[in-house]
């Protein structure tokens, strides 16, 4: 079985190897940027209005029952061929009831 070098001794013998750069890197150092002399730019600010597009993941906690449920509702409605079927729309779709029902959404 070969012999095992301690990592000081691999990295001596890495050819053409700047050795701080090295060293920075196994010790997770990081060199200071220099200041710039320009002002910062400054940040874009969304506004309040600011809609995201697309779906945003988020992750809660069923019972057993209920997430059995979902599933098998799921896939009942994939075998009849239902217009929406999958997990997401049938909980997006009660989401929105939910959420018209007791005003926290306005659209």
């Amino acid at each position: 079985m070969a012999e095992r070098r301690s990592l000081s001794t691999a990295i001596q013998t890495i050819p053409n190897a700047d050795p701080v750069a090295v060293r920075a890197f196994v010790t997770q150092e990081t060199k200071q940027a220099p200041l710039s002399t320009e002002a910062a730019k400054p940040q874009t600010v969304l506004s309040a209005s600011f809609q995201p597009v697309g779906l945003i993941p988020i992750t809660v906690r069923l019972r057993p029952e209920i997430a059995g449920a979902l599933k098998r509702a799921s896939l009942e409605r994939q075998l009849a061929a239902a217009e929406f079927f999958s997990q997401q729309e049938i909980v997006e779709r009660a989401l929105v009831a939910w959420l018209r029902e007791n005003g926290g959404l306005n659209s």
